[in-house]
């Protein structure tokens, strides 16, 4: 009765599956905000370009630099604003969209935290179990900001232009989303196996794998280069 008792889904459970379900609902309905907003930027970068060649002794940028220079402008492509746009244009639910993606930055941190902390109490709690009650609460709740840092991040770029790293930035991303929300179930309804050899097996590769999202994104604000000695 009691075995029975430990593995069966609760509160936490029941969290990851409705921010898992309410990340999919957001996404379908998003689309059509995403794409208005991706119109009023282009519109928006337009007219500035045209202002700037009608202003006397400035050069207009030929379209190879047009890129370059939408890029060092501050940020518009995780911002998902363009310079100037009038948040007073745009109705509630494309702000609201536009809002939630620029929480990326923000949540991303967590489970950045968990799953490395979480990696690290499972080893020292081979040695001293005392050490191990926290690892069930790290995984499943970075199983639970996984997905919302990855959903946040998808909106906070979609309209931005496609590149090999961002490409790469966000499938990695998603892959983190499910493997962390997996991890989190396993260790919601399995707690006696939070030390075991799988559990910290899949701990390393998971904190590999955020090592290197964290990498990625990085040189998408700062360069690849930004690690160079």
């Amino acid at each position: 009765m009691t075995s029975r008792q430990s593995v069966r889904p609760s509160g936490w459970g029941q969290l990851l599956v409705a921010a898992l379900l309410g990340l999919a609902l957001l996404f379908a309905a998003a689309t059509p905000a995403l794409a208005h907003k991706d119109h009023q930027k282009k519109m928006a970068e337009a007219a500035r370009l045209a202002k700037e060649a009608a202003q006397p002794g400035t050069q207009a940028p030929s379209a190879g630099t047009a890129p370059a220079m939408t890029h060092a402008a501050g940020g518009e492509m995780m911002d998902g604003m363009p310079m100037g746009m009038d948040r007073s244009q745009m109705s509630f639910f494309a702000r609201l969209v536009d809002w939630f993606g620029r929480l990326h930055p923000l949540v991303v941190h967590f489970p950045i935290a968990f799953f490395p902390a979480a990696l690290i109490t499972a080893i020292a709690g081979k040695r001293r179990p005392s050490f191990a009650a926290p690892v069930q609460f790290l995984v499943v709740a970075g199983g639970i900001f996984a997905p919302i840092a990855a959903g946040a991040g998808w909106l906070a770029a979609m309209a931005s232009e496609p590149e090999t790293v961002l490409n790469y930035h966000r499938w990695l991303g998603v892959a983190i989303a499910f493997a962390g929300a997996g991890l989190a179930i396993w260790a919601w309804r399995r707690p006696w196996e939070d030390r075991g050899a799988g559990m910290i097996l899949a701990l390393t590769v998971m904190t590999l794998a955020i090592a290197a999202q964290g990498f990625m994104g990085a040189g998408l604000t700062h360069g690849m280069d930004h690690m160079m000695f």
